[in-house]
């Protein structure tokens, strides 16, 4: 009975041992498992931290300033090269507000931050990558603001989404791109031909020429450029200079030679020809500068004197004799234009010194009254407080108020005299009318126009007694424009001057009245109409009458009250523009509707 119990659970204690090993084995390989992943994870946090490190080290090493920009503008990370453009620590920038006060830009596409992403610009290398390329100006602490390429993306920070900013400094680039222009400006504006050759080309082709080239030989660029100047020489240019310019090239040396050359017309003309060579850093020689110069007058005049030597003997007694009374009418001519340009200098400068002293003579008769109710303030303070307190007391005898007291009112009286001296002087010397005599260059007519409100800045603002005066410019496309940059400007100052008074005296008249009020508002329009450039500046005041319109350009009319205006400003304004610069300057304008000037004059003389 006992042997068949004990078979029975015989299977039941293998099933047990059975079981028991199976957990034992289990238990082993878990273990191991284990051990495995945490030798796994150790290598994943060591190959972490060197990928941080490397990171790290190229962040801190990278030649670009790095920023990292939170959500909310705000600087939380900067790399050394970030400091050293900044000039300031890392420390200092942290928290700083980035877009806005530490990199600014220029334009009207400054980046905002109030969204919650940046917009994309241009194209992107991943899709759905959020990108900021732009230039942008960096404000230096200490030091003069630098010109920087910044590119912004969109990371991570802190479990936060946040802004990586890379900063390349290309100030120095842009001051390089700056000389460039003005180089190739300069070799532009050049009456005297200029060529650039490949000195690495054994043709030495033409790969650069300026206008005066094209000009001179009336071959248009894309017809010159790859080929060399024999394409200018004929079968009678002369083989002795061809042969110098040969050996120049091949000794890579300088040359300078007098030969007849042939324009595309067909027709000659002497070039006097130069040779430089230019070489690399290296001492290599990598082109060939051409300068032309076109000197067939001179040469036609050197084979006329050549050809009949007794022409030329009278032809010089005659230019002799035309030289002896063009000095004569010269001098007497500068003679004549130094005292009218006297008088028109002193002229302008007591035009223009007549506001300003009117302004400082109106002032003082309110600073006097100001100045004595000050006073009456404080002599009815210490007559109802004779005993102030210490802090005050002491502060009476360090200023030495009595002294003040007495001693302002004298400083006041003696500035209204000089005042009114001035006023004198300046009345007497109302008499002249012209401006001075300048070179005609190309000007920027807007730059003049812009220059010219910027002076007016402070009556075009307004405050609590007159309404600001709104500025809207039409500027069409002007191209530079020749003409006297100086008076010009002055016409542009004199016409907004009376503009501006126009629409102050409108807007006092209608104070006392009921009636709607428009804001005072100057329209300023540019365009270029055939072979003239035109400047209309229109007001919305109240207008002139037609008796006025008429007389509006005579020296010394005016309209304005004694003392407010001389009637010089639109006199010596139609001279500068129809004498001095054979435009035009009419006025067109009604009662009720405003008055417009408008200004024409040619774009070349």
């Amino acid at each position: 009975m006992t042997n068949r119990t004990e078979y029975q659970e015989m299977p039941k204690k293998i099933a047990e041992n059975s079981t028991e090993a199976n957990i034992s084995e289990a238990y082993s390989l878990s273990l191991c498992e284990l051990q495995q992943m945490e030798r796994a994870m150790e290598q994943l946090r060591q190959d972490l931290k060197a990928s941080e490190s490397r990171f790290r080290n190229v962040i801190e090493k990278n030649a670009d300033g790095i920023a990292i920009v939170n959500k909310g503008g705000l600087v939380c990370f900067a790399n050394p090269s970030a400091e050293a453009l900044f000039n300031c620590k890392a420390e200092e920038l942290l928290g700083q507000v980035f877009f806005g006060e530490l990199v600014v830009e220029g334009s009207a596409c400054d980046i905002e931050m109030d969204t919650d992403i940046i917009p994309q610009v241009g194209k992107t290398e991943a899709p759905g990558t959020r990108v900021v390329q732009t230039e942008v100006e960096a404000i230096r602490k200490h030091k003069a603001n630098a010109v920087v390429e910044m590119r912004v993306v969109e990371t991570e920070w802190e479990g936060e989404m946040a802004y990586l900013a890379t900063l390349r400094d290309i100030t120095d680039r842009k001051q390089a791109e700056e000389m460039l222009w003005l180089y190739d400006r300069a070799i532009a504006a050049t009456s005297t031909g200029v060529t650039i050759s490949d000195a690495t080309h054994p043709e030495h082709p033409i790969i650069y020429c300026n206008p005066a080239f094209e000009s001179m030989t009336g071959y248009r660029r894309e017809e010159i450029l790859g080929k060399n100047c024999q394409f200018l020489q004929g079968s009678d240019t002369d083989p002795v200079a061809v042969e110098i310019i040969r050996n120049a090239l091949q000794t890579k040396s300088e040359c300078k030679v007098i030969l007849k050359n042939y324009r595309k017309d067909g027709t000659t003309f002497w070039n006097c020809f130069s040779i430089s060579p230019v070489r690399d850093r290296t001492g290599k020689l990598t082109h060939f500068i051409g300068v032309q110069r076109d000197i067939t007058q001179s040469k036609q005049a050197e084979e006329a004197l050549h050809n009949s030597e007794a022409q030329s003997r009278e032809q010089a007694a005659q230019l002799a004799a035309a030289l002896e009374e063009l000095k004569a009418t010269h001098s007497q001519l500068v003679q004549s234009e130094k005292m009218s340009s006297l008088g028109l200098l002193i002229a302008g400068v007591a035009h223009e010194i007549n506001n300003p002293v009117s302004f400082i003579h109106g002032n003082l008769a309110h600073l006097r009254n100001y100045t004595q109710d000050l006073f009456h303030h404080l002599e009815l303070y210490e007559h109802h407080y004779p005993n102030p307190v210490e802090e005050i007391q002491q502060e009476r005898e360090d200023n030495d108020l009595d002294f003040l007291s007495e001693d302002l009112p004298r400083i006041l009286s003696s500035m209204s005299v000089g005042v009114d001296r001035i006023c004198q002087i300046v009345q007497s010397l109302r008499n002249f009318s012209r401006h001075d005599d300048s070179q005609m260059k190309p000007v920027n007519l807007h730059e003049g126009i812009d220059s010219t409100l910027l002076i007016l800045n402070h009556r075009l603002k307004g405050n609590g007694e007159k309404p600001q005066i709104q500025i809207v410019k039409e500027y069409g496309n002007l191209p530079p424009v020749e003409c006297f940059a100086g008076p010009i400007n002055q016409v542009f100052m004199n016409i907004l001057s009376n503009a501006i008074d126009a629409l102050e005296d409108a807007k006092s008249k209608q104070a006392g009245q009921e009636m709607p009020e428009s804001p005072s508002q100057i329209r300023i329009c540019t365009e270029v109409v055939g072979k003239f450039v035109e400047i209309k500046i229109a007001d919305n005041g109240p207008g002139i009458t037609q008796e006025v319109k008429q007389r509006i350009f005579d020296t010394f009319f005016t309209t304005k009250p004694i003392g407010k205006g001389t009637g010089m400003g639109l006199s010596i304004s139609y001279q500068i523009i129809v004498e001095r610069h054979k435009g035009e300057l009419y006025c067109t304008s009604e009662l009720g509707n405003g008055t417009e000037f408008t200004i024409r004059i040619p774009l070349q003389h």
